[in-house]
C-alpha cells in the first residue's frame, strides 16, 4: 500500500478557515478613519531630537492645517497637509506620528481621543 499525497480529510475544513480568514479584511483599503492604539509613544522633546517618532499629550493650540501638542516634557507644533480633522480642540488629548521637520513635526498620523485614525493627504512636492 503506498502512503497517500491528500491532505487528510480533517484538514480542509481548517485551511478553508484560514483562507476566509485573510481575506476577511476591511472592506475599503482606503479606508482614512479606524480605531487604533498608538505603539509606545516618546516625550516630544525626544521625538524632536531623534527626528521623529509617536508622541502623547494635550492640544495647547489649533489652527486650520496646525495644531500644538505638549506634554510634561516639552511642546511642539504638528503641520498636517490640508486640514485638520474635524474633532481636534484646545485641551483634548491627542497622539501624533511624524517625523521631524523646521523645529516641529509634520503628522503623518492623527490619534484622536475617542480612538480614531486619522492619515493627512501626502503631497511629495511639498518635502
Amino acid at each position: 500500500m503506498r502512503p497517500s499525497t491528500t491532505l487528510p480529510v480533517l484538514a480542509a475544513p481548517v485551511l478553508a478557515a484560514a483562507f476566509a480568514l485573510l481575506l476577511s479584511g476591511p472592506a475599503d483599503a482606503g479606508e482614512q478613519h479606524r480605531t487604533i492604539q498608538a505603539a509606545s509613544p516618546q516625550p516630544v522633546a525626544e521625538v524632536l531630537r531623534t527626528g521623529g517618532g509617536t508622541v502623547s499629550g494635550s492640544v495647547a493650540a489649533v489652527g486650520v492645517n496646525w495644531m500644538t501638542v505638549q506634554d510634561d516634557s516639552g511642546r511642539t507644533d504638528v503641520r498636517v497637509r490640508g486640514a485638520l480633522p474635524e474633532g481636534i480642540a484646545q485641551g483634548a488629548p491627542i497622539t501624533v506620528t511624524g517625523r521631524a521637520r523646521k523645529g516641529g513635526l509634520m503628522a503623518s498620523e492623527i490619534i484622536l481621543a475617542d480612538g480614531s485614525l486619522h492619515r493627512p493627504s501626502r503631497d511629495h512636492h511639498d518635502d
